[in-house]
């Protein structure tokens, strides 16, 4: 004869009582955390926008990755902006390189195979350009794409030596061009760069991404600029007949940032020279503290 047996789980008031206890801990550490994280932000912004203008500090890292003795060879020997830094700032560059290489996709177009020169070369002009910044990642690139020589778009049906398409989240570089960019470094004249400002640029604008201090820097230090130059008839015009800037910064605010911070970058000096409030503002903008500039 089978007997049929109930059973009941008893419910256990000290397991409860545990249970309760760490959602509360949990709880509060999220509170405290997000407490912490609000109030850091409200002073940053106040140090930002009334005290330094900057961020209160650039570096702070879990843990620091380094590069393979082959790809600091590349930096040490081809990397100009490296090579002036010090041991310290080196360090940290490294790291954000080795970030920007392990968080991107290098694709090799027209049967052209990616080597550790291009991928290093132009991870570092990325991180030269956002080394100002403690949030430092271009939100809107994570795909790289390097064809042999200029290639042909078909969204403009247009030959072009670089290219950023935000859509596709990819810049997109002649590697004849770019490197043409760091062969000749005083042209003021570097497709890289061009590139990657208009990436951070666009980044910045993007919904979602334009309240971090980094964006605010970028966005605030380009009004200050445009809004210097226009306020000023004579000024602009002194600026456009100097032939210091090429006629295409003209085209647009877009390209007018770009080529202003290739300038900035490769002549710094004949910059700071002919034109000394534009390029301090450019130098804020980017918290562009380094040697040399």
């Amino acid at each position: 004869m089978l007997q049929h047996v109930s059973t009941e789980l008893q419910e256990n008031p000290l397991i409860d009582k545990y249970v309760i206890g760490g959602l509360a801990i949990i709880l509060s550490i999220v509170v405290v955390v997000g407490a912490l994280v609000w109030f850091f932000n409200l002073i940053e912004s106040i140090y930002v926008d009334y005290i330094g203008g900057k961020p209160l500090f650039r570096h702070f890292y879990f843990r620091i990755r380094d590069l393979s003795p082959k790809q600091k060879h590349i930096l040490d020997t081809e990397f100009s902006f490296y090579k002036s830094l010090n041991s310290k700032e080196q360090r940290y560059f490294r790291h954000r390189v080795h970030k920007f290489l392990s968080t991107t996709e290098f694709i090799g177009k027209e049967d052209l195979v990616i080597t550790e020169q291009q991928r290093v070369l132009i991870s570092a002009t990325a991180i030269m350009l956002t080394f100002g910044y403690r949030v430092y990642a271009i939100k809107l690139v994570d795909k790289i794409l390097v064809y042999p020589s200029s290639f042909y778009s078909n969204l403009d049906k247009a030959h072009h030596k670089g290219h950023f398409n935000p859509g596709f989240k990819a810049v997109i570089f002649s590697w004849e061009d770019f490197l043409i960019g760091y062969k000749i470094e005083d042209d003021n004249i570097n497709l890289g760069i061009h590139e990657f400002i208009h990436a951070i640029h666009l980044s910045a604008l993007k919904t979602g991404y334009k309240n971090s201090v980094s964006s605010y820097l970028f966005l605030s230090g380009l009004q200050e600029v445009t809004d210097f130059i226009n306020a000023d008839s004579n000024y602009k015009n002194k600026i456009k007949q100097s032939e210091y800037f090429r006629d295409y910064a003209f085209t647009n605010d877009f390209e007018f940032i770009a080529v202003l911070i290739e300038n900035f970058i490769e002549t710094p000096k004949a910059f700071k020279s002919q034109f000394p409030e534009i390029y301090n503002k450019v130098k804020r903008m980017l918290n562009f503290n380094f040697s040399g500039y």
